[in-house]
């Protein structure tokens, strides 16, 4: 995938999906590439891990195949290895990388990685500038408004990004020590969308009822869905109709239901029986959030040990009056 392929792509669809540790693996993958979408990339990986051929983390970067483009995000903050891995993910057939300079994880910025390396421009430039160098492919960078409240850079180190190499600017409306809930600032966003000449992408509270108000509002070439894309892969679809300024109709209840027990399947032979289960209690009563008595539901998912006692709950979903309830 050239350049220019990227950017023209990106500019007329709008979407861009998100990398979510724990949630974007690759049986969710698996599904979202059902629901065409022009991008779809991995959790975040650790550029180490992937030079080390780590064997969990070739498993994280499996790709289902489809007609859509595939990136791999990458995690790291030393620019050989950075590098290294981006290279090796190229050669696998990724079509671009982004490089992670927003995640919060305390594990992440004790290493100095994520969000951490918005303190030091001068190394996430010379990161963006080696991979940049090295790869053919496109590179895109997902940063914060800034480290912390008090030092809200992302204006500063965009431009920066952009010299060095960046494709593509995604910027997450909060600072690094803010967490789901707090107020989005969209018009830091605006200013970085007014500044720089590449494609800026908006993240944060995104969702298929505000995401072109939002890319309105902002002047920003796309939008990024975060935790909303979470049991949700219909908000592909919905974000396109928002676009077109068309009438979205949700999914009949027994296509959601089949579709997650599909999710669940994947999940069991990606991560074994066991350990499929119980990553599937915090993500299936996402596709149910709706349902009356949804709490109920999301309680007794906890409890279930197979796939035959999850599919016994969700099958005490039904449709009244055109709405849903658990018994």
């Amino acid at each position: 995938m050239n350049h220019k392929e990227f950017e023209k792509t990106l500019c007329s669809t709008h979407l861009l999906l998100p990398p979510l540790s724990g949630y974007t693996d690759y049986p969710y993958r698996q599904i979202l590439a059902h629901f065409s979408p022009p991008f779809i990339i991995t959790e975040m990986v650790n550029a180490r891990a992937i030079i080390e051929g780590n064997k969990k983390t070739q498993l994280m970067i499996q790709m289902e195949k489809g007609s859509y483009y595939k990136g791999s995000q990458l995690v790291g903050n030393n620019p050989d290895e950075m590098c290294d891995a981006a290279l090796i993910l190229e050669k696998k057939g990724f079509d671009y990388i982004d490089i992670n300079m927003g995640c919060t994880v305390k594990k992440v910025i004790a290493k100095k990685q994520g969000v951490a390396l918005m303190r030091d421009e001068s190394l996430a430039k010379t990161i963006v500038q080696s991979v940049s160098e090295t790869v053919h492919i496109p590179v895109t960078v997902k940063l914060r408004t800034g480290f912390s409240e008090n030092n809200k850079n992302v204006l500063s180190l965009s431009r920066k990004l952009e010299q060095a190499g960046a494709n593509a600017i995604t910027v997450h409306g909060r600072s690094g020590e803010k967490k789901f809930g707090h107020n989005i600032d969209y018009d830091i966003i605006t200013k970085v969308a007014e500044t720089l000449s590449i494609p800026v992408i908006a993240n944060g509270g995104i969702n298929g009822n505000n995401a072109f108000k939002i890319f309105k509002k902002t002047g920003v070439s796309a939008v990024m869905p975060g935790r909303s894309i979470i049991g949700n892969p219909w908000i592909i679809q919905e974000i396109f109709h928002s676009f077109n300024q068309s009438t979205f109709q949700g999914p009949l209840l027994d296509k959601k239901k089949n579709i997650a027990l599909e999710h669940v399947r994947n999940l069991c032979r990606f991560y074994g029986d066991i350990s499929g289960i119980l990553k599937c209690r915090k993500i299936i009563p996402k596709y149910f959030s709706k349902t009356v008595n949804s709490a109920n539901l999301k309680n007794d998912i906890r409890q279930v040990t197979s796939f035959v006692q999850l599919k016994r709950l969700i099958d005490n979903i039904s449709e009244r009056n055109g709405i849903s309830v658990y018994h």
